[in-house]
This record gives structure tokens, C-alpha cells and sequence, in this order.
């Protein structure tokens, strides 16, 4: 089995780019008021410089069904 390679960030040059899990609390504006929600998200962070980079293309469905869950709820 191969090792991972580390990639190392465009922004400092000197750390690595690790994925980690982040929760994001958001809201948002609906016809019954605002509605609060809370996500667990993947997001690549630098060790060194604390950069947030690419964020998944299936994040935004992560947040619309966070967003239902909590609007059906009302």
C-alpha cells in the first residue's frame, strides 16, 4: 500500500493540507422566519497557516438538506 502524499499549501509554502471535519452553525431567511441549523462539513485546512481551501461540490446539498430538515420542523 502506497503512502499518501502531503500536499503542500499555495498560500504559506510551508504547511500541509490535512481534510478535517468542521461543524458550521448558519442561518437562514424563509417564509416562517429564520431557520437555524447546524452541519458537520469536510474541509481541507492548512497545518501551518490555518487556510480553509475547496470545499466539496456536494457541500451545498449538505446545507439545502440541513436547511429542509430544520425548516420541516416548523
Amino acid at each position: 500500500m502506497a503512502s499518501a502524499e502531503r500536499i503542500v499549501c499555495v498560500l504559506c509554502g510551508k504547511g500541509h493540507i490535512t481534510r478535517q471535519k468542521r461543524d458550521v452553525a448558519f442561518r437562514q431567511w424563509s417564509d416562517k422566519g429564520y431557520i437555524h441549523c447546524r452541519v458537520t462539513i469536510p474541509i481541507d485546512i492548512c497545518d501551518h497557516c490555518h487556510a480553509n481551501y475547496s470545499l466539496d461540490p456536494g457541500i451545498d446539498k449538505i446545507f439545502d438538506d440541513a436547511f429542509q430538515r430544520e425548516y420541516d420542523k416548523r
